[in-house]
């Protein structure tokens, strides 16, 4: 298991409740010198360590564990401003350079029941992406991310599985086959968890949230297939698209008014797009400019806050 030491007190702190939050440790830690200081000579964080480090279990369950403070921890962009959403602890099995360069990565989201045509329609575009490099993001959740992964895979290209779960217990459990598929396919699973929550009912509906933010975060453009507005049905995307907009990562849905109109699962893309702040994905490569985006636009597209941390700083503010 690959883990720094710096990484391993940060992971006994928030096992012992020393960090409290997301925003806790971000408030108090803004350095390595922060967390040695404060951490590295407290005798229940160092037996802590230690215990971690004993149990051989974790040999089976992880690959590693990243840090915050670590070289390998991907890019936070410079406009997630809250505290509470930014990660500092990251559990992973697979590939973690697939989060070394996130202007290669796209989002692909929707709701956990779409037709066929709607389906058909997605698989066409993953593959177009796929065909271009492009690393796909999702949820591993039922419907449109699983959709999104298993084509990926079918067209030989690699997927990053965010989880509302610990890596060793994935949810949705009938889900545990595919994310084996997605490591024997170079893929990666990531996950800000270590163990069930104690209150699953009230805990994990959060978690879910939590990680709709991560999906955001950590692709330079999130692509809704299909979706319910608020009220109507599962809404997890729209967690997924308010977050892209904070952070400025460019957002898109597919939505084509003469077939979509009227479908209830089509609903929040109709609300999108007319918002005026969503473009639409042309699913043919003709390009009609205006508030429209191509499979083309999408691979061209880069985003400057999502380059090497010391970078950020000084790039302009453009998507394009």
């Amino acid at each position: 298991m690959k883990i720094s030491e710096i990484g391993y007190i940060i992971w006994a702190a928030q096992t012992l409740g020393i960090i409290k939050s997301r925003a806790d440790f971000h408030k108090t830690y803004s350095t390595k010198e922060d967390v040695l200081r404060t951490l590295g000579n407290d005798s229940k964080v160092i037996s802590m360590v230690q215990t971690l480090k004993a149990d051989a279990s974790w040999e089976h369950k992880i690959d590693g564990v990243v840090c915050f403070f670590d070289d390998e921890f991907p890019v936070i962009n410079t406009n997630v401003k809250a505290n509470g959403d930014k990660p500092y602890l990251l559990f992973y099995k697979g590939n973690l350079s697939l989060l070394n360069d996130l202007n290669r990565n796209v989002a692909v989201i929707g709701h956990t029941s779409p037709d066929e045509f709607i389906e058909e329609r997605e698989r066409n575009i993953v593959a177009q992406l796929v065909q271009q490099n492009i690393v796909i993001v999702s949820g591993l959740a039922k419907g449109c991310d699983m959709i999104s992964h298993d084509e990926c895979m079918k067209q030989g290209g690699q997927t990053i599985a965010i989880l509302p779960s610990p890596i060793h217990n994935i949810l949705p459990k009938e889900h545990m086959q595919e994310a084996q598929r997605i490591l024997e396919s170079g893929g990666l699973l990531i996950s800000e968890y270590d163990a069930d929550p104690k209150n699953f009912s009230y805990e994990q509906s959060k978690r879910y949230i939590d990680r709709d933010r991560l999906q955001a975060m950590f692709a330079k453009l999130v692509l809704l297939i299909a979706s319910y507005a608020e009220g109507d049905g599962d809404s997890g995307a729209r967690h997924a698209m308010q977050k892209a907009e904070k952070y400025s990562h460019e957002r898109c849905v597919i939505y084509d008014e003469s077939k979509d109109a009227y479908l209830s699962d089509m609903k929040l893309n109709r609300q999108l797009v007319e918002s005026g702040k969503t473009k639409v994905l042309l699913e043919s490569q003709e390009s009609n400019g205006g508030n429209y985006i191509t499979i083309a636009d999408i691979v061209n597209l880069k985003n400057p806050h999502l380059t090497a941390k010391c970078e950020c700083e000084s790039v302009q503010d453009t998507l394009f």
